[in-house]
């Protein structure tokens, strides 16, 4: 008879693992749920940016992976977080199989922000022909066509492989940049009469078909077009994911859906291999190999990456986790993440020093009799074995719950804001000192070289003075003569002056001596053509004159000048274009440890050059010239010392202050001399509790949930506790692990 052991029989375990995939212009979310060895999608979502990920600003990129991981957790259980993170990239994050260093930082950087655990990477690219592949039963030969907004990424994929890729921002149409695209393809004596769209927000394939597509394009045939169902490249990454996981996958056949639309569905196997196909270009993902891979994102706590082994072999298309410790050395170091609080999302499983040599052995040998006792039956000589078994398996999990489980107790806290404004003196020659209100500091210049024009705005009048000739008559009784220039007036008030000297001869009242003079006007305008109009002379009622015939000539119209004002308003502009310059060339000399402040003491023109000058008749003035500025630079561990001491009256014996949330901001900045400089400086911070880690773990390790959150809440402004667990193996006690260096804690401030 049969031994029927319920102990031994399969029950189901639930794990959940995200699929993180990032594009140009957006990032998608799948969240599958795997059960021995079946994976089921249970949420997904996708998230736009702005413009793209690789221009999001962190702020921007942190929000949207945010909104993106959370509306697809939605519909998980309230009490699971997914943390084990596969991400699709893009192809050219990777070089040789790696993970560029420049996007090792930003997936660290997002690792860590939103507390994932990353186990591995997969190029989009090569997972959605990989999977394409399977669906058709053979390996690909087709042009990918990914279209965004308003770019386009072209692979050229022969027999399963991405050959070669170029990337443009679309000019014309879709189709019309593809086909710039191909002629700079070094690797395509044939191209593939196939063209696969995919990523577009439409079904873009009619423009493709009815493009007439260059002749010295190397088609044997007129190249038919596809267009993938939104979401696909997703799919592909998810597929490619869980069957490197050694998930069950119906492989060659299309995976079914199931309650979101649009998802993976159902993922199961059939015991058969499509032979040919390469899997797609992924680091392994598997369980077993967690902390390596963890190791190769760079987020290893308390390891030398130098003492990694490199194997002397490595396949293109599987690449070992042990190996990526050699790209790790070339991260900077300020990409290290702080030692003293690090999350348990952003660090390998690393099993104490008695699990890694117990446990190991104790699964050896279980693995050795669980065979023998599945088939126990009542025989005589083999029903001892069922004890030992028992006791095998009781004893390696309770070996790995107590040696091998991790903690992550996270704290929410209130905070408290504190500021304070105070006059600041900012020296090149004087040490960081609260007491006398100084800030050590560095002067730093940089000099920039610009143009700005302006409408010329001034305004003047122009025109021709009127002329003519009048008859001057004199009754003094003797002989007169009048010199150039001097002025006589008509009689309603207009000046006029005499062009040459006049001598005018002796007369009486009854019989005045005349003669005749020409005459010009005072002013311009044509209130100066005068008709016939008695004239007088200043200071003499014996001389008068008249004119016979009228005046003419005077004209007069208004023109646009250059003003004094439009020269000062270009000086101005020139000042105010160049700032933004000098503030990023100035941000690029000092390092990244040194604080800029954000308003200059100076700004300098300097080689001034107008082309215009004032008065001059023109639309419009241009200034060129050289501007110099001047501003300050100064530590940031000065200024958190200074912050710390100008604010310790305000935090009390329990509170500590946020280095990272000091905020600073500068008034009324002016230079007093060559070596200091005065402002007006506001300190804002936030106090926190002190949270002593390291005797906490101390107290918290081995207690259970309830009393651990007990004694945590008795801290000052905790207002909540969290405690997750991993593993977490059913119907164990719920006590944190023994060893205090399995227990992190996360700080959550509350808003």
């Amino acid at each position: 008879m049969k031994l029927s052991l319920p102990f031994f029989e399969k029950k189901e375990h639930l794990s959940y693992f995200l699929v993180l995939v990032l594009r140009n212009t957006k990032a998608s979310a799948v969240i599958f749920e795997e059960s021995n060895g079946v994976a089921r999608v249970v949420g997904k979502h996708e998230e736009h940016f702005e413009e793209s990920v690789e221009n999001a600003k962190e702020e921007e990129l942190l929000e949207v992976l945010d909104k993106t991981i959370s509306k697809a957790e939605s519909k998980l259980p309230s009490n699971v977080e997914t943390q084990k993170t596969v991400f699709g990239v893009k192809e050219d994050w990777v070089e040789n199989a790696r993970i560029k260093k420049e996007y090792l930082a930003k997936l660290k950087r997002i690792s860590d922000e939103l507390g994932l655990v990353p186990i591995g990477f997969i190029i989009t690219t090569e997972a959605i022909v990989n999977l394409l592949g399977k669906e058709e039963g053979a390996p690909i030969s087709a042009i990918l066509c990914e279209i965004d907004k308003d770019y386009i990424c072209v692979s050229l994929a022969r027999a399963g492989k991405i050959i070669e890729s170029k990337n443009s921002k679309i000019e014309g149409s879709s189709a019309q940049t593809v086909d710039t695209l191909l002629k700079h393809f070094e690797n395509a004596e044939i191209l593939p009469s196939r063209i696969i769209i995919f990523n577009g927000e439409e079904d873009l394939s009619q423009d493709f078909i009815n493009h007439s597509w260059s002749k010295n394009l190397p088609f044997l045939h007129l190249p038919q077009t596809t267009n993938l169902d939104l979401g696909f490249d997703a799919k592909a990454v998810l597929f490619g994911a869980a069957s490197e996981m050694g998930f069950e996958i119906l492989e060659g056949k299309e995976i079914k859906e199931q309650e979101i639309p649009q998802d993976l569905g159902i993922i199961e196997q059939e015991k058969e291999e499509v032979k040919d196909l390469e899997e797609p270009k992924i680091i392994h993902i598997r369980e077993e190999v967690e902390e390596q891979s963890a190791e190769y994102f760079g987020f290893v706590k308390d390891k030398d990456v130098s003492e990694f082994d490199t194997p002397s072999k490595e396949t293109p298309q599987n690449i070992p986790f042990e190996e990526m410790g050699e790209q790790i050395q070339e991260i900077p170091q300020e990409l290290e993440l702080e030692k003293e609080r690090e999350p348990l999302s952003s660090n390998a499983f690393a099993l104490g020093k008695g699990a890694k040599i117990i446990l190991p052995k104790l699964l050896k040998k279980l693995k050795e009799l669980l065979p023998m006792v599945s088939k126990l039956s009542f025989g005589k000589n083999k029903i001892m074995i069922l004890p030992i078994g028992i006791a095998l398996l009781l004893l390696a999990l309770f070996a790995f719950y107590f040696f091998a489980s991790h903690a992550t107790v996270s704290i929410s806290v209130n905070s408290t804001q504190v500021s304070k404004e105070q006059n600041v003196i900012f020296s090149t020659n004087s040490p960081t000192d609260a007491s006398k209100n100084t800030i050590a500091a560095q002067f730093i210049e940089v000099s920039e070289n610009g143009s700005t024009s302006t409408g010329a705005t001034g305004k003047k009048d122009i025109g021709t003075p009127a002329k003519g000739k009048v008859t001057i008559f004199n009754t003094s009784g003797q002989a007169a003569t009048l010199s150039a220039g001097l002025k006589i007036t008509s009689s309603n008030n207009l000046v006029f002056t005499l062009d040459t000297k006049v001598s005018i001869p002796a007369g009486d009242p009854i019989d005045a001596g005349k003669t005749d003079a020409n005459v010009t006007a005072a002013d311009i305008g044509t209130n100066y053509n005068l008709p016939q109009t008695k004239f007088s002379f200043a200071g003499d009622n014996t001389i008068a004159a008249k004119n016979d015939n009228p005046f003419s000539g005077g004209t007069k119209k208004s023109i646009t000048v250059v003003s004094k004002d439009d020269l000062a308003k270009l000086e101005s502009d020139l000042l105010k274009k160049l700032e933004e310059k000098a503030k990023e060339d100035i941000g690029k000399k000092v390092s990244s440890d040194k604080i800029v402040l954000p308003v200059f003491i100076s700004e300098t023109l300097e080689n001034k050059d107008f082309d215009r000058s004032a008065g001059d008749e023109v639309s419009q003035v241009t200034l060129k010239a050289d501007v110099s500025y001047k501003g300050i630079t100064y530590n940031k561990t000065d200024l958190i010392a200074f912050a710390k001491d100008a604010l310790k009256g305000d935090s009390a014996a329990n509170l500590t202050l946020d280095e990272d949330k000091i905020k600073t901001a500068v008034k009324d900045i002016k230079s007093k001399d060559n070596n200091q400089a005065e402002t007006n400086l506001e300190i804002q911070g936030i106090l926190l509790p002190k949270i002593e880690e390291a005797n906490l773990t101390k107290q918290i390790a081995g207690k259970s949930f309830e009393s651990a959150t007990k004694i945590l809440l008795g801290i000052n402004q905790v207002t909540n506790v969290k405690i997750a667990i991993s593993p977490n193996i059913p119907f164990f006690p719920k006590s944190l692990p023994r060893s205090s260096k399995n227990i992190k804690f996360k700080i959550l401030v509350n808003e």
